[in-house]
């Protein structure tokens, strides 16, 4: 037995450049030396060339995942959200604006009324506890005053005209107060409900209750959320590769958008690359992110034309069908390593787009080269995302769709897979339903403690210090056979509840 070498697993390069296309589930990194704790793990990281963000979270541009909420509770976190382009650019725009002009990390929905009009029903105030009325009826106008639930209770003549009983000096706060600002005004005025006012204005932003203060207290501690040099949340957009997408583009940067996702099933494409360049050519301080793509001569292509990060994905996405319809696309593991080996080279972060389905594939993905994590169905589902639950069996879901299924392209979708044109629309995508998440600011704090966790059992105290030992062959890898991948997984139990936190 004397000289027997054991080498325990593959370094990254060895077993990626065999010919087969790997998924995270295909894979297992085998455990380094620890010689930190937990909380020592540092998993700030880099969006883009220029833009840093404290935790490596997107939020996909899906009509089903990312509108102003979603990017709202992102940018608390420490994360971003990149809000869909399956809308008007004015629409696109004003959802931006929205979440920008949030300091707190949610986003209420005030009712709102005209002096003239009257309270029907106790319906009319669905779950707010009051309210507003301003010159017009709309959010577009000065406050006036308020109305709350109570008072129009103990109205006998419920037809009684607003102006002639509303609360019309209201104590308010600006838009600007952070979440313990706002909780402060709550707490020393004794008020139930506080309505934070556009400064500038006198238009109502938000309505801050204190329901509001015991939930967000009842939820992790916030780390360092993504401000922008204006001192508000970082907010990202998506656009096309249309002529019309660069007036969609103007929009975007006068609503504030922070960096820009050029968005396209198939990114290496002239289309893709004459748009890059009229980006980074109209606007120099603004950050493109270029993709999809999933090779590196696609990378090469892309960082050519100034892309500021690269988007890797294709077909990898829980609603996304294209490796099945066009036969095209990579295993989500061997793609990201792959693209992360080549832009790497010129200081390109990479996103990791699809294909995470847990914390454990978020580690595999920043270990195999991604900076950051881009998710759809992860987050779909969550309080924040668009749309309304409903019950399936039993079972509290939300509506979620690719942006390749055939309900999102009849909305204009359709130019990501560059078939706006055509006269036949073909489907990549499908429509579907995911469990309730509950919140993203108790999923995604939890989330990231995970893979602080796993980060430990790999050595690697960073992202970059991941990076790192992966490329010096000093983290090793190992194919799972199929049973492996059971014996990974819960099994021989008669009955068992996962719960991951």
């Amino acid at each position: 037995m004397a000289g027997l070498q054991i080498e325990d697993g593959f370094p990254a390069d060895r077993l990626f450049n065999q010919g087969y296309s790997y998924t995270y589930d295909d894979l297992i990194f085998l455990p380094h030396y620890i010689d930190f704790p937990t909380d020592a793990v540092n998993l700030s990281t880099k969006l883009t060339k220029n833009i840093e963000l404290s935790i490596p979270c997107v939020a996909s541009p899906m009509d089903t995942v990312t509108e102003s909420s979603m990017a709202v509770a992102m940018a608390a976190l420490g994360g971003i959200g990149i809000v869909h382009y399956n809308n008007q650019p004015a629409e696109q725009a004003a959802f931006i604006r929205l979440a920008k002009s949030r300091h707190i990390p949610f986003i209420s929905d005030p009712i709102f009324k005209a002096p003239s009009d009257s309270i029907d029903s106790i319906d009319d105030f669905s779950s707010s506890p009051c309210v507003f009325v301003t010159e017009s009826g709309n959010s577009k106008s000065k406050m006036l005053g308020v109305v709350g639930k109570s008072d129009w209770e103990n109205l006998t003549n419920k037809e009684t005209r607003l102006s002639e009983f509303m609360f019309q000096s209201p104590v308010s706060a600006p838009s600007s107060y952070t979440f313990e600002q706002a909780a402060s005004v709550l707490a020393s005025q004794k008020l139930d409900y506080l309505p934070l006012v556009n400064e500038r204005d006198g238009e109502v932003v938000d309505l801050f209750t204190k329901g509001d203060v015991d939930r967000i207290r009842g939820f992790p501690k916030l780390g360092l959320p993504s401000l922008g040099k204006d001192g508000n949340f970082m907010v990202g957009a998506a656009i096309g590769t249309r002529e019309e997408d660069k007036e969609r583009l103007e929009h975007l940067v006068k609503a504030g958008a922070n960096v820009v996702v050029v968005d396209s099933s198939q990114g290496n494409s002239i289309y893709q690359l004459e748009m890059t360049k009229f980006v980074k050519r109209t606007y120099p301080d603004l950050d493109v992110i270029a993709g999809n793509i999933v090779t590196a001569y696609q990378a090469q292509n892309l960082i050519q034309s100034g892309a500021d990060a690269l988007r890797v994905g294709m077909g990898s996405g829980s609603i996304c069908t294209t490796q099945e319809v066009c036969a095209v696309g990579r295993g989500q593991a061997t793609a990201v390593y792959k693209v992360s080996a080549i832009a790497s080279q010129s200081g390109v972060p990479v996103i990791a787009d699809g294909g995470i389905g847990n914390s454990g594939h978020i580690v595999k993905a920043l270990t195999l080269g991604a900076s950051t994590v881009m998710m759809g169905s992860f987050l779909a589902g969550s309080s924040e995302a668009p749309g309304a639950y409903e019950v399936q069996g039993g079972l509290r879901v939300k509506k979620y769709r690719g942006m390749g299924s055939l309900d999102a392209m009849t909305k204009g979708s359709d130019s990501r897979y560059l078939g706006d044109k055509s006269k036949l629309k073909i489907a990549q995508g499908v429509v579907g339903a995911v469990a309730d998440k509950g919140s993203l600011l108790k999923l995604i704090p939890y989330t990231m403690q995970a893979v602080k966790q796993g980060f430990q059992d790999l050595g690697a105290s960073s992202i970059h210090s991941a990076h790192d030992l992966l490329r010096s062959s000093v983290l090793r890898l190992e194919v799972r056979t199929g049973a492996a991948q059971r014996e990974g997984g819960v099994h021989d139990l008669v009955y068992y509840e996962k719960k991951s936190f």
